[in-house]
Formats: C-alpha cells, structure tokens, sequence
C-alpha cells in the first residue's frame, strides 16, 4: 500500500524517493454514448488496468473535460485506486483562480501529488515563471511534480524553451519533490537539468532512449505521465522493468529491454513528438493503444483542434498500432473496433456504434 496524504512539508522529498518510483501512465476520461457525461465504470476500469500493469501511479488528464468532471475523475480515481497506486492531479487550467480550486480539491479527495503545467502563459521574465509556480505551491501541501517542456513561449528566455534556473529556485522548496523532463525535450538540455537538479529532485524522462545516460549523472527511478501502454501489457510490463533496471543500476537488463521494446516505442514517439511541439496530443491513438492492451477504450469528444494538432485515428493507424504489439511480442486484444468505439464497458451494457451521437477523431 502506498502512504499518500497528508504529508508534512518536510516529509515530501524523503516520501517522493521512497514511493515516486517506477512508471506514470495517463487516465484518460472515458464517456458516455453522448459524450454527455463521463463513465464512472470504464474510469475505474482503466484504474484497475493501471494497477495490473505495475505502474505506480496514474495521472488524470483534464485537456478533454470541464474542470467539474475532470475534479470528478479524480474522485473516481482516487477512490478505486485506494492505496493501492498513487493518483496524480494535472494543474494547467486557464486562470489561477480555478488551479487553486483543481489543487485544493485534489489534496481534499486523497491525490497524493500534483504535476503543474503553466500552459496558458506567456512569461516576459524567469522571475514570472517562478512566481506562477510559486503561488500555486505555497496554496498547498501536497507535493508538486515540475514540468520541463521545449516551450516556443519561453525561448526568447532560453533556447530550449526551458528555464532551468527557475526550476533550481523551485527545487529548494520542501514540497517540490520531481521534474518531467517531456518528451520533445532537447537532449543537452535534459543533461543540464539531471546535472543541475539532480540531487534536488527527482528526475523523470520520458525518453527511454535517454535513461541510461542520465542515469550517468543523477539517479533515474521513474518516468511519468506518459501513454506506456505503448509498449508493453499487464503480461508483459517492459517499460515497468526497464525503469526497474535503471533504478537498479542494471544496464546490461536494461538495454536487453530496451531492444525488446523499442519497435513499439519509436513508432509512438515519432507520432507524439512532433505534435507536442505544436500543442497537440493524438488523443485516440493513445485510446486505442491503451484499448489494445485491456483498457476502456472508447472515443474522445472533439475539443475542435486542427488535424495537424489533434489527428484522426484512421484504419491505417489503426492497423500500424496494432502491428507495433506484434513486433515486441504481444498479442492485442481480439475484438471489433466498435468494441472500441463505444468503450468496453458501454459495449457490454448492450451499446453499439449506431449509439453513438459522432465519430470524433476517427475514420
């Protein structure tokens, strides 16, 4: 079982490098026929899958709910997960009022840390960025994950887009326990951020590429909020072991794992990355690879992004993610993509595809 809160402020760092280890997926929302309304059993059910892969922790996804039902997500999360994983609240909404509100809520309903993402500003200085993260922090107790992302925002600050002397600031305070370092990371960057932080924090790459060199430099136990499912299945957890591997100091494991899985893991990084330097996530393509490997599945609503944003998961892609299981050993499941459409658990209440109000995302 998993200690989550509450924490005392000097307890969170020597917490985070006791239980902040091992991989971080992402819960996506999961919804009604009507897209009305979210579908409490198909969340549990993703957090129950979530368990069954060995992640440590899952971390909800607001990007397609209204902050009422993303608060609801949580809930739902929190109380399924029960101990038995951590549960991670998201904090980027559009005004600080409603990040103080998301971050009261998620210390209130039992989230045991919270990744905050200034995704709405546009900072004229590194002192402005840490003063958005700083008064967020200083509301609450729980602990706080930062999140080292190639911003086009803050590249007149830095090249990278990465102002990793705010983070050196933040890292002194006793509730900031880890730093993303996200997937269209520069990777000399990411070197800097290990060598400059790395004895302050917790240090998450999501480029497994990477792990083993940075591993050379500060010590590497988790990666997080991030679709793992990608690459490996509750039978056959490689990520979870490749990141047991590194943490252990067991390259020779570690590279073993790594050529297991990469087939599958580039495909996915060559889709994803260029679409987060844009703003985007390709929402039901990482549907989908969770549906493959036991999840909900089920259609994300259209939040109205061009393609190039947002992509259409189409036959072809469809067919390619599922190849991608089959080249790293795994056999994805064996049912219909209107299985998939409506969501397993709508399709087993007796809903079909004509049940649907739209196709969003999908062709």
């Amino acid at each position: 079982m998993y200690k989550t809160t509450p924490l005392a402020k000097q307890e969170c760092k020597q917490w985070a490098r006791e239980h902040y280890k091992g991989m971080e997926n992402l819960l996506l929302p999961s919804f009604t026929p009507n897209f009305a309304e979210l579908d409490e059993a198909a969340i549990r059910h993703d957090v129950r899958q979530s368990i069954k892969h060995g992640f440590f922790s899952t971390a909800g996804v607001a990007t397609v709910t209204t902050l009422a039902e993303y608060k609801r997500m949580l809930e739902i999360a929190c109380d399924e997960a029960n101990g038995k994983m951590l549960v991670c609240a998201y904090v980027g909404e559009p005004t600080r009022e409603a990040n103080i509100e998301l971050l009261a809520h998620a210390g209130k309903i039992g989230c045991s840390h919270a990744v905050l993402v200034p995704r709405y500003l546009e900072p004229q200085s590194e002192d402005e960025i840490y003063r958005w993260y700083r008064d967020l922090i200083d509301t609450t107790t729980i602990p706080i994950v930062l999140y080292a992302q190639n911003n086009p925002r803050n590249r007149h600050l830095h090249a990278s887009g990465i102002s990793v002397s705010t983070f050196e600031r933040l890292a002194e305070l006793p509730t900031v326990i880890a730093i993303k370092l996200t997937q269209a990371i520069n990777m000399v960057r990411a070197m800097e951020c290990a060598e400059r932080l790395g004895e302050k924090l917790l240090i998450g790459p999501v480029h497994l590429d990477a792990m083993p060199l940075l591993s050379k430099a500060c010590h590497i136990q988790w990666s997080g909020q991030w679709n793992a499912e990608s690459a490996q299945s509750p039978e056959r957890p490689y990520i979870v072991q490749y990141i047991d591997a590194i943490s252990r100091g067991d390259l020779e494991e570690a590279y073993k794992l790594y050529w297991t899985l990469e087939p599958a893991y580039r495909a996915f990084f060559q889709l994803q990355a260029p679409l987060l330097l844009k703003g985007g996530h390709p929402w039901a393509h990482l549907k989908y690879n969770q549906w493959c490997v036991g999840g909900n599945g089920g259609l994300m609503r259209d939040i109205k992004k061009p393609v190039d944003h947002v992509p259409i998961l189409t036959a072809g892609y469809r067919d390619q993610i599922r190849n991608n299981y089959l080249k790293i050993g795994i056999e994805p499941v064996a049912a219909s993509d209107e299985h998939f459409m409506v969501g397993m658990t709508n399709y087993a209440r007796g809903f079909r595809k004509a049940d649907l109000t739209s196709t969003p995302l999908y062709e």
